[in-house]
């Protein structure tokens, strides 16, 4: 293969490839990135099938036949939606594809179960309940539905501090107007059902059988979780820490609680999120 390194990257609900934007030249000086966008957002297809986290993983398969990598050589970054896509991948093809992955603000459940609240759930959309008031407002109206994402993603928005732009400031607006327009290429209909699925799921015990040290994987990971989240308690996504190492001495997985940004950290500060990267994949 031409390339040692491949770095690929996977965005978020309602994202796009696009939201990278900031961090691709950085970590390109020394990997190959690669940053599609997910089924039915930004520019792809957007067909009225293929909803289901498990698509998206079968989606993330083939773009990783097609470039023929070997395995072990791909670095992966899975933000947010991005991440369960890479839990499921991980269940279906193994880990066996990946030398280090990092994955950023997502809890292994959103939902509130007998055993998981709260204190680690998505702070939102966590019952079916408020799914269905989230897929009402996607299909009747969209733009009021991804303000409130932009409003919890955004850390100086859901956990602001003195100093953080305010509203009707330029980055304010800027920051609204692009992840809106990103997140008006998609469908409110599809949407909707996507995040159904995603908040079905539950992979902690995937996370055990496929990445924890019993399971025989090499794959380092990373967990970024985020204390001004407004999608989830930094908790809930550094749990997959814990379901990684086990307890044991032996430390395949590490985590870290940044304030320096929010559920979009990479976004609000690319130079400390492409410096946390690096420094992790060397």
């Amino acid at each position: 293969m031409p390339f040692l390194k491949a770095n690929d990257e996977l965005h978020g609900f309602t994202g796009s490839a696009e939201v990278f934007k900031r961090n691709v030249d950085a970590l390109s000086k020394n990997h190959f990135v690669l940053v599609p966008d997910l089924r039915g957002h930004g520019n792809s297809d957007k067909p009225k099938a293929g909803y289901h986290v498990a698509r998206l993983a079968l989606d993330l398969k083939n773009f990783i036949d097609h470039f023929q990598f070997q395995e072990g050589k791909i670095s992966a970054i899975g933000t947010s939606l991005g991440a369960a896509i890479i839990w499921c991948y991980c269940e279906l093809f193994s880990t066996k594809a990946f030398s280090r992955v990092i994955f950023v603000d997502q809890a292994p459940l959103q939902s509130y179960l007998s055993d998981w609240g709260p204190e680690y759930g998505n702070r939102g959309c966590n019952s079916p309940e408020a799914l269905r008031t989230m897929q009402q407002t996607l299909e009747k109206d969209p733009k009021t539905a991804h303000l409130g994402t932009i409003s919890a993603c955004l850390g100086y928005r859901s956990h602001p501090r003195p100093g953080d732009p305010t509203a009707g400031s330029k980055e304010w607006e800027d920051d609204e107007a692009f992840f809106l327009e990103e997140a008006l290429k998609g469908d409110g209909w599809w949407y909707g059902k996507l995040m159904a699925d995603h908040t079905a799921n539950d992979w902690r015990y995937s996370i055990v059988q496929n990445f924890g040290l019993r399971s025989g994987s090499k794959t380092q990971v990373l967990v970024i979780a985020s204390s001004r989240s407004g999608c989830f308690p930094a908790a809930g996504p550094l749990k997959v820490v814990d379901l990684v190492n086990g307890g044991s001495e032996q430390v395949l997985a590490k985590g870290v609680n940044v304030e320096w940004g929010g559920h979009w950290c990479y976004w609000e500060q690319p130079k400390m999120f492409n410096e946390l990267v690096l420094d992790f994949l060397t």
